[in-house]
């Protein structure tokens, strides 16, 4: 059944609203009608089985068949510090990672990123794939795309996680595995660099700040796999996957 996340409070009673964009995609993009269910995720932990009942220009109204609370979420809450690369890899990088069970994003402008300006009307569209794909991965949470920041900032305020990772592929010595060895911690931050990675000055500053600094193996890996992979490797060693 088609998923779609809505507000908590568009539900009363067994009755559920459906306001805004998804009005158009179930009317005239997926073109349901009266009769048929969808999965509605309301909060962060309950998918409501939902039969249409009506269905207008403006809304549409649901009556709620079943309730569920599954686990699906990860109890670590990773939040993805991703470098702002070129072109479209972002949106891959979002897509991927949502399905991976990161729980927000932070674009980041480091030393040697190329793309600069205004990234607002880009992380309106980050938040869009960011649903999708937490929609098609069965997600209770849309992971959230925050501003973008610069990298001396996060630095700044690393006391928010629990623990802070960052690849650099001139680091050979300490794994992921290893940097979480003692710890089981519930918030990590991520640090992923752009196309030509942090420079020297941009890793010593974060491991003076108490950021692990590992390496992903033994191949140099393209910005759009580095993340994914990363977060792999986290949910792996902490039994998330």
């Amino acid at each position: 059944m088609r998923r779609f996340f809505i507000d908590p409070n568009k539900v009363e009673g067994d009755t559920v609203e459906i306001t805004g964009s998804d009005v158009k995609h179930i009317r005239d993009v997926l073109r349901m009608k009266i009769g048929d269910k969808i999965i509605a995720v309301k909060g962060s932990s309950t998918e409501l089985t939902v039969v249409l009942t009506e269905i207008s220009e403006e809304q549409i109204i649901g009556k709620i068949e079943k309730s569920d609370t599954p686990v699906k979420e990860p109890k670590v809450h990773i939040t993805l510090a991703q470098s702002v690369p070129k072109a479209d890899k972002m949106d891959m990088i979002i897509k991927m990672c949502t399905e991976l069970g990161v729980c927000e994003f932070v674009p980041v402008t480091s030393e040697r990123v190329i793309v600069q300006g205004d990234f607002s009307r880009k992380i309106e569209r980050w938040q869009r794939i960011s649903e999708e794909a937490a929609k098609q991965s069965g997600r209770t949470i849309v992971p959230m795309i925050r501003p973008a920041e610069k990298f001396v900032t996060l630095l700044s305020r690393l006391d928010e996680w629990d623990k802070a990772i960052m690849p650099w592929e001139v680091h050979k010595e300490d794994t992921i595995n290893k940097a979480l060895e003692k710890v089981l911690p519930k918030r990590i931050i991520l640090f992923i660099g752009p196309e030509g990675g942090y420079s020297y000055d941009e890793a010593e500053a974060a491991k003076i700040k108490g950021t692990a600094l590992v390496t992903l193996g033994n191949r140099i890996l393209r910005v759009e796999t580095a993340a994914p992979v990363a977060v792999t490797l986290i949910m792996n060693r902490l039994g998330e996957l």
